[in-house]
């Protein structure tokens, strides 16, 4: 199995979780060129008949190729039991899954505005659309241990775990803002395969703290 992206945190990283999660067996390709991507592309991918080439992807030893972030992250976890047990937790997970996208969006507004303006766009962000899709998190997550409010992970709360660290380079005050939160991400990070990936540091697969977009803010 193959999953390529860029050689930065980005869109891939609750894919990179994920397959982490699912224990397989994966090489990790990051690309650190247009040059090197559109050679590959054009090459390996064209030749396996991938009908989507773009990044990240995910290539499979049966053949099967999969495009869109949120599409392969959702693939993975079905394909390995944690995209929800039920309808109900299945849609659960979804909808947060969409609500952690509108967070990163805002996160890549502030990341790509000019430099004279980027402090305004942080703070417009922070009171405006990261204040309510927090907020939203919080309160639907309550009191339930995982967010899809099962027995356990789906692949949404390995989104969330992400984002949220997106959110807390912005504003670190926004950790103590919404404890419920905080406290899933703790959970997430105890969890073996997530505490084991975090902590490499080397080798072919190390786990990348930052940055988490090519632009200046990081």
């Amino acid at each position: 199995m193959e999953f390529g992206y860029w050689g930065f945190r980005g869109l891939a990283n609750p894919m990179r979780l994920a397959l982490e999660y699912a224990g397989v067996e994966y090489t990790d390709k990051r690309f650190a060129s247009k040059e090197e991507w559109h050679a590959h592309r054009d090459g390996a991918l064209k030749e396996a008949g991938v009908a989507f080439p773009s990044l990240p992807y995910l290539l499979c030893a049966d053949g099967t190729s999969v495009s869109q972030s949120r599409v392969i992250l959702r693939y993975v976890a079905e394909k390995h039991g944690f995209g929800g047990k039920t309808d109900a937790e299945r849609w659960a997970a979804a909808m947060v899954q969409e609500e952690c996208s509108d967070l990163f969006a805002a996160y890549v507004k502030v990341a790509f505005a000019a430099d004279d303006a980027r402090e305004a766009a942080r703070k417009e962000q922070i009171a405006g659309s990261i204040t309510t899709h927090m907020g939203r998190l919080e309160a639907f997550l309550a009191d339930k241990e995982w967010v899809a409010g099962g027995d356990g992970v789906t692949y949404a709360d390995l989104m969330l775990y992400d984002v949220v660290e997106w959110m807390w380079s912005l504003d670190g005050e926004l950790k103590d803002a919404y404890p419920k939160l905080r406290a899933l991400h703790g959970r997430v990070g105890e969890l073996p395969a997530i505490k084991a990936y975090v902590a490499r540091k080397d080798g072919d697969k190390p786990f990348i703290d930052r940055p988490f977009t090519p632009s200046k803010l990081g």
